[in-house]
């Protein structure tokens, strides 16, 4: 397990604890979104210190990001792409990061995204996520579902967007910093002091 420690944006020196497998995590994002390349190296540099993996999917824009700062880090090979289609996974192998087709067969096009989104989050043990279209300043309908999914799953997120989520009784939102990337972190109930509530079982 990691112990996560969310730093409290505002001045004082609350921090709220919680902690995670290293499964890995999961860099997500909108699809026509993109990230200065030291955004992502500092993410990819602090987390992987951490011993964490890293998981991202096969679409442009935030993915693309990650997937390109990641063929230059040192965690390369603690990479993993979940591909929906068997050309982009070929395509994206040739660059030296491991990918693989996870959506089943015979599915259209928005199906077999959703379901190799899906697939990533259940392997992951947290969530980077930054939602925002530049085009419209909303949040990306596939960036809503790793959102969702991922609290569904009660996987940590944390957001970085202009339209951070309200909290609710199913999880808590804390104004945070994470590697000197301000967001937001949605973390979902039930949670104690050292972990998952249903850790045990």
């Amino acid at each position: 397990m990691v112990k996560i420690k969310a730093e409290v944006k505002g001045g004082n020196r609350e921090v709220f604890k919680f902690s995670i497998s290293k499964l890995g995590v999961l860099f997500a994002g909108s699809k026509n979104g993109s990230l200065p390349e030291e955004t992502c190296n500092r993410l990819i540099s602090e987390l992987g210190d951490r011993g964490f993996g890293f998981w991202v999917g096969c679409s442009s824009g935030v993915d693309s990001c990650f997937r390109k700062a990641l063929i230059k880090s040192q965690y390369i090979e603690k990479t993993f792409v979940g591909c929906a289609f068997k050309t982009r996974a070929k395509t994206i192998s040739k660059t030296g990061l491991f990918a693989s087709v996870v959506s089943p067969k015979n599915l259209t096009g928005k199906s077999a995204v959703i379901r190799r989104t899906l697939w990533l989050i259940k392997r992951a043990s947290m969530v980077v996520l930054f939602p925002d279209n530049p085009y419209t300043g909303k949040w990306d309908k596939e960036s809503k579902i790793i959102f969702n999914s991922s609290i569904y799953q009660l996987k940590p997120v944390f957001v970085v967007t202009n339209n951070p989520v309200k909290e609710t009784s199913y999880y808590r939102v804390i104004s945070s910093i994470l590697h000197g990337v301000e967001g937001y972190w949605a973390v979902p109930e039930p949670i104690e002091e050292g972990g998952f509530c249903d850790d045990e079982f």
